[in-house]
């Protein structure tokens, strides 16, 4: 950890997740959406974010979790929503854990939430069969 990480906010440590993510450092991001998390754990759109970089490294499970916990955080709204949705979707299908017909349903079903606030988007409409 570095110093005086402590005193960052959960803003400026989102800030730096974003960075750190755009650069293609998923590890580094995730530290620092988790940092943040610790600061203020009902800030849907960290936990969206973290969901995205346990995607990108394929894992899984924790996408799952990060995604879960972004949908029930108080703050979480229609588009982080379906970001969520989208991203526990694709946990769900792609997941070697997860191959039973029950989680093919879940990813089924949050494709189905995920369509209901954004009717014309086309990548829900297409099953969410989009590169990460």
């Amino acid at each position: 950890m570095e110093p005086y990480a402590h005193l960052k906010t959960a803003q400026e440590l989102r800030e730096e997740g974003n960075r750190e993510f755009k650069g293609g450092y998923y590890d580094a991001a995730a530290a620092k959406y988790r940092a943040a998390l610790r600061k203020d754990n009902n800030w849907a759109l960290l936990h969206c974010n973290l969901a995205l970089c346990f995607a990108k490294q394929e894992k899984w499970e924790e996408c799952v979790q990060a995604a879960t916990a972004c949908l029930a955080a108080p703050s979480c709204d229609a588009a982080t929503s379906r970001k969520a949705l989208l991203h526990r979707s694709r946990a769900y299908r792609a997941s070697p854990h997860r191959r039973a017909e029950a989680d093919l349903d879940h990813a089924r079903a949050d494709l189905e939430r995920a369509l209901e606030t954004d009717p014309a988007n086309k990548v829900l409409r297409r099953g969410g069969a989009r590169p990460l």
